[in-house]
């Protein structure tokens, strides 16, 4: 009985000095000033943050209005850039053109409660969720695999990802790459934070292109041209994210 009480009260040691370093809160503010374009926020959020803008026409009827991005920081305030809001986007639909005005809802950190983390191996997606499974709802990597095989797509392209995300509902993404682990808005496709990782990424030991259960993914054209496959994990994931 007394071997038992050890073994756990170890485990629970072992649990708790894991530190998720990055858990980004929801941010909201009313807009005080814009062009329709562009605002400036008192705040402190990382460039490449995203979020939405949501206009009230009265007490019960509010709609999205468009997209922001973090563009800029300058004495302690932020640039938002605002865009089209393509999340909802029903081509059956017509598009109403309302801009970002004074008093509308600014919302950042939009969607950052769920993570998907492309990984080289088991070891790493294990490690992530360890770290990071009680903060984050975690999309596993085999969802997006399934798309990228669905879509025969063995290089996975910006497009993929964000893709991704519209169809997962989240904003967020993890590259485990080389000695660092990256998170990536989804919808500006900029680095926002990055951590070291306990395990450094080798590429010999990397399934290609992400960690995943499912098999291998093909072209249409069944694996006939030689270079479908994404090569150097550590390199293309660095070049999709313009890391040097």
């Amino acid at each position: 009985m007394n071997k038992l009480i050890l073994t756990v009260t170890l485990f629970v040691s072992v649990v708790v000095s894991v530190q998720a370093d990055f858990l980004p809160k929801l941010f909201q503010t009313k807009i005080s000033q814009t062009d329709g374009q562009t605002s400036w926020i008192d705040a402190n959020l990382p460039i490449g943050s995203s979020g939405i803008v949501v206009h009230s026409f009265d007490d019960t009827h509010k709609t999205i209005t468009a997209e922001a991005i973090v563009t800029e920081k300058k004495d302690g305030k932020i640039k938002v850039t605002f865009q089209k809001f393509k999340r909802l986007r029903q081509p059956a639909l017509p598009e109403y053109n309302i801009k970002p005005q004074k008093g509308d809802l600014l919302i950042l950190n939009y969607f950052y409660n769920r993570i998907l983390p492309i990984v080289p191996n088991k070891s790493q997606l294990d490690n992530f969720t360890t770290k990071y499974g009680r903060y984050y709802d975690i999309i596993h990597p085999d969802i997006f695999a399934s798309q990228l095989y669905f879509d025969h797509e063995p290089k996975p392209s910006k497009e993929e990802f964000v893709k991704s995300c519209y169809q997962n509902d989240s904003s967020l993404i993890y590259f485990a790459i080389e000695d660092k682990g990256y998170f990536v808005d989804c919808n500006s496709f900029k680095v926002i934070a990055q951590e070291p990782l306990a395990q450094a990424v080798e590429n010999q030991k990397a399934q290609k292109p992400l960690y995943s259960r499912l098999p291998k993914i093909k072209t249409r054209l069944g694996g006939l041209i030689s270079d479908e496959n994404i090569g150097d994990y550590n390199l293309y994931y660095k070049k999709l994210l313009g890391i040097k």
